[in-house]
């Protein structure tokens, strides 16, 4: 028996099948986001800072050593090994079964293999129980995601109440978006144009071909924690560049990386305007007892 509509039934293949050509992509990519890490570039800085910040979240949690911990979308495992180095027991999973291989090879490397459970696993269909873990991790996923909103929740349910979740979202006014002509909401009118014309440029964000990452405002971000039953905590915007002019870089690497740290300071010291305007949510949230 058919249980949906022929419209409902195109869209629900059309949200699988987005999700599938980013799974695929990022199953094809997984040494170019291995080494994301260890680059100089733009990218390589706002990633590492990331990392760096989502590490430091987690040490300050009132987490006991041992406690059981579960990264969805561990990439090459950088922040699961990170966090078994500290004593926790860690559960990571991912749609690239290379993320999860990398992920076991730089446990083994780091000799915390025993401390680490990776798996190829699905977002929205978690394979644990509820309330299962004290603190779930997802970076730099939703805004991959199709239905961000579903994963949140699923999210949500693994966690046992009281336990904490961290995970980014992509901000929808970010100031490296505002600036460029091309895609400031000031210049709706000629961005599909140079869109069109500047469309293979090789200068823009690490995304597969056809694919755009998804990006939120805070408001979308607290209405998909309050579905999922959960309360934000912390909320930290992070990341400028690359700054553009028409989809064009205009700055060198070394500035560029220069010019987003100073801004990072000004988030920091939450300077008003600039604290909103960073590439990314950073983002601290507990599961409602």
């Amino acid at each position: 028996m058919n249980t949906c509509d022929e419209k409902s039934c195109e869209m629900k293949s059309s949200v699988v099948s987005d999700d599938r050509k980013v799974a695929e992509y990022f199953d094809s990519a997984a040494a170019t986001w291995h080494n994301m890490y260890t680059r100089k570039d733009i990218w390589g800085d706002i990633h590492q800072e990331r990392l760096a910040r989502f590490l430091a979240l987690a040490s300050n949690l009132p987490l006991p050593k041992g406690s059981e911990v579960l990264e969805v979308g561990c990439g090459a495992g950088h922040a699961a090994v990170a966090l078994a180095e500290r004593g926790h027991i860690v559960e990571a999973t991912d749609v690239s079964q290379s993320m999860v291989d990398l992920t076991m090879n730089n446990a083994v490397a780091a000799g915390v293999a025993d401390r680490i459970h990776a798996t190829v696993g699905d977002i929205y269909k978690i394979d644990f129980r509820s309330g299962t873990f004290n603190l779930v991790l997802s970076i730099g996923v939703i805004p991959w995601l199709s239905s961000p909103g579903a994963a949140i929740e699923e999210l949500a349910r693994v966690l046992k109440p009281g336990g904490y979740l961290l995970f980014t979202a992509d901000n929808r006014s970010r100031l490296a978006r505002l600036i460029d002509p091309a895609t400031s909401p000031l210049f709706s009118a000629i961005k599909e144009l140079f869109k069109k014309i500047f469309s293979s440029s090789d200068h823009l964000a690490p995304e597969p071909t056809g694919i755009k990452s998804n990006q939120h405002s805070l408001k979308e971000v607290d209405d998909f924690l309050v579905h999922a039953g959960l309360e934000r905590l912390q909320c930290r915007t992070l990341g400028f560049g690359p700054f553009t002019y028409f989809y064009r870089k205009f700055l060198p690497d070394r500035l560029e990386v220069a010019v987003n740290r100073f801004l990072q300071r000004l988030v920091d010291l939450e300077v008003p305007l600039i604290r909103s305007t960073g590439a990314q949510f950073v983002l601290l949230a507990r599961k409602r007892p």
